[in-house]
This record gives structure tokens, C-alpha cells and sequence, in this order.
């Protein structure tokens, strides 16, 4: 019964992964004929699909790089208790 459900769980993730995968595939191929103008006639929404494309490589663990020099802001510590004796 055991071995049942370990399948049944290894097919759930298998098409969780292909969705995951068919979002991908899809949004990239949509946001590079909107930018290449294959389709002039085409109209839709950039920013959606981007999204979508954005979230599709967040879920495999990839992430855009920030374009700053790396360094962070210092870490600003308030203190309450200024001006109070």
C-alpha cells in the first residue's frame, strides 16, 4: 500500500514539474515574439507574461542579479530613548 502512494506522489510531482516547465516554455516563446514583432498585428499585455516567466525561473531557484556594486546600506539602528533622562 506504501509503494502505492510513493508512485502516486512521484506522478504528482512529475506533472507538477511539467507545468511548471509549460509556463516556461510558453512565456519565454510569447515575450520573444512580442520583442522580435514576428506578429504586428499581436497585442498583449508584456508585463503579465513577463511575470509569469519571472515567477517560472524563481520556482527552478534562478533570480536576476542585482546591478548595484554589491555593497549593502548600513543597517540604521533607531534608538527610542533620544532625548529622554
Amino acid at each position: 500500500m506504501a509503494d502505492h502512494n510513493d508512485e502516486h506522489e512521484d506522478k504528482g510531482h512529475c506533472l507538477a514539474d511539467l507545468v511548471k516547465c509549460a509556463v516556461l516554455v510558453w512565456s519565454a516563446g510569447l515575450l520573444t515574439v512580442s520583442y522580435l514583432n514576428i506578429f504586428p498585428k499581436m497585442s498583449m499585455d508584456q508585463t503579465f507574461v513577463a511575470s509569469l516567466l519571472t515567477g517560472s525561473l524563481a520556482s527552478y531557484g534562478i533570480e536576476r542579479k542585482n546591478s548595484g556594486t554589491g555593497k549593502k546600506k548600513p543597517d540604521v539602528k533607531v534608538d527610542s530613548n533620544v532625548g529622554i533622562k
